[in-house]
């Protein structure tokens, strides 16, 4: 073999001289890491990148509200514009960038996943959740359960039917229906807050998504402790699994429960308030460390943070100082949009940079209609049994009163749009089936979010749900003179004031002196100079 190699370079270069010729033109070899000079210049190029489309899509999204675009949303268009540049730099640039651009399931779950998980909880308006807890919690965990069995029940159907020449076993079937039972309707929130949705659809979806990521990933951690001990999945294992489950929620639970009264005991006995810089990082930070330690020990730093955050907005919230109230209520809701919008560019890029791609047209498109099948399986039954419960408790209530009416169920379904927390699962996934699932699970997510995701505004329109409606604000969320954003006082407040003050008759050209009043606008004008009183003496 080694002597049929052939050593002339009359038929072509040799490989010395191809590589010369690439130094020379400056390309980095695609099979070769950069040298450690080159490194950080690479990784600025990949950077920029990403950071240049961020921009493009906070661009992008500013405009779309100025003009009152609904037709389309920022993160659908972050996505296409992901995927043009990822097309552009899979036959343009080197391994190593494509490699540093490319989704990475760590720099999800310890960078971009937290913000989003900790504006979740420090956010959660727990009287409208709290009104409709029972849905919430019922399609969270007993949904997500359906969904993933559906799913693994389907694909494991599909498999047995040979097309493709696709094999999995039943426990690969219901581990891919573990990680696409994971909602992430970050799109189909942002439209609602645009429009303005009714509040008690919003709670719905909000508690739903937020509890359903943390019951998915708990439950792939469980199917994936099975493929990895060798064991496969039969009904015997089912209790152990629940039993795991349960272990695992209430012990990361406990523990965010336990940092953030942590936290709620520090602001109230310190005297931190003096100092609202160090006050606001340290909610950040602790918050934080509760989700890094209940991954470091195994439990589901999701769910902890959830609580971690909600523990502190409940507790810790009243004691901090009205600057640092207003500092991590907006830098939560800072680092949220930031990471949201940069998991859907890194979302796009990666459909076209993945290494290890593995496309079955025929397979992603039946697991696009898996799940749609599994969301209506998880959605319209709990319903119908959440709608009769009620009916059989308050007879005389009307239609209207149902916990989940048929138009919340329908916009219900078409929430269940999956995002980047079913690409990381995925992500961590090896074996034969491994490239195959990642590159399915990718797609779909594309898919989903495209086609859910960009038709929202119209199925909301075509179901007649009332919008312009808004979401209750909460009364602690500000002290002082100023509005929750800085703006000026309410005119309940100026009259409450005014009639609480003391009254005197001004003298002189005092008496003309023009009294506040709010225009149509919501800004305070100038009444006409009332005339001078006939009798000055004091009240």
């Amino acid at each position: 073999m080694a002597d049929s190699i052939p050593t002339s370079t009359a038929t072509g270069p040799s490989m010395t001289a191809l590589a010369t010729e690439i130094a020379t033109l400056g390309v980095p070899d695609s099979t070769e890491e950069p040298l450690p000079e080159e490194e950080e210049k690479v990784s600025a190029q990949a950077l920029l990148i990403l950071v240049s489309l961020l921009i493009m899509a906070l661009l992008t999204s500013y405009y779309l509200q100025r003009w009152r675009i609904r037709t389309v949303h920022e993160t659908v268009l972050s996505i296409f514009a992901g995927m043009a540049v990822g097309l552009v730099l899979r036959f343009s640039t080197g391994h190593y960038i494509k490699r540093m651009v490319t989704f990475d399931h760590t720099v999800f779950f310890n960078m971009l996943l937290p913000p989003i998980i900790l504006n979740c909880g420090y956010g959660l308006q727990k009287t409208q959740v709290g009104r409709n807890l029972v849905p919430v919690l019922t399609f969270a965990f007993l949904g997500t359960a359906i969904s993933a069995v559906v799913i693994g029940v389907l694909v494991q159907i599909y498999s047995w039917t040979g097309i493709e020449r696709i094999e999995f076993s039943l426990l690969d079937s219901l581990i891919l229906g573990t990680i696409l039972s994971a909602t992430d309707p970050v799109t189909i929130l942002a439209v609602f807050e645009q429009l303005k949705v009714e509040p008690k659809l919003f709670s719905i979806i909000f508690g739903e998504t937020v509890f359903n990521d943390a019951v998915a990933i708990v439950l792939f951690v469980t199917l994936s402790g099975l493929r990895a001990a060798g064991r496969e999945f039969t009904l015997a294992a089912v209790p152990g699994m629940l039993g795991s489950f349960m272990f695992v929620f209430s012990m990361s639970l406990l523990v965010g429960v336990g940092m953030g009264v942590m936290v709620s005991l520090m602001c109230k006995h310190t005297r931190l308030y003096e100092y609202p810089s160090i006050e606001a990082s340290l909610v950040l930070l602790i918050s934080y460390q509760s989700y890094l330690f209940a991954n470091a020990i195994e439990l589901s730093g999701i769910v902890s943070l959830l609580f971690c955050a909600a523990t502190t907005r409940q507790y810790a919230y009243k004691s901090l100082s009205k600057k640092s109230k207003r500092a991590t209520r907006y830098l939560f809701h800072l680092l949220s949009g930031l990471a949201e919008n940069f998991v859907f560019i890194y979302l796009g890029i990666s459909l076209f940079t993945a290494e290890d791609v593995k496309l079955k047209p025929v397979f992603i498109v039946f697991v696009m209609v898996a799940t749609c099948i599994s969301r209506y399986s998880a959605i319209f039954p709990l319903a119908r049994v959440l709608n009769a419960v009620f009916k059989y408790r308050h007879p005389s209530a009307p239609s209207s009163a149902q916990p989940v009416t048929h138009e919340e169920q329908t916009m219900l379904f078409w929430a269940g749009l999956r995002g980047a927390v079913a690409v990381a699962l995925a992500s961590e996934v090896s074996g034969e089936n491994g490239a195959l699932l990642r590159t399915t699970v990718l797609c779909v997510v594309v898919l989903s979010v495209t086609i859910f995701g960009g038709t929202t505004p119209q199925v909301v329109q075509k179901l007649g749900i009332r919008t312009g409606v808004g979401q209750p604000d909460s009364s602690d969320d500000d002290d002082g003179e100023d509005g929750p954003d800085g703006e000026a006082p309410r005119l309940s407040s100026v009259l409450w004031a005014s009639s609480n003050m003391p009254v005197r008759a001004p003298a002189g050209d005092d008496a003309c002196r023009a009294l506040p009043a709010l225009s149509t606008d919501g800004s305070f004008s100038a009444l006409p100079p009332l005339p001078a009183p006939t009798n000055t003496a004091p009240f």
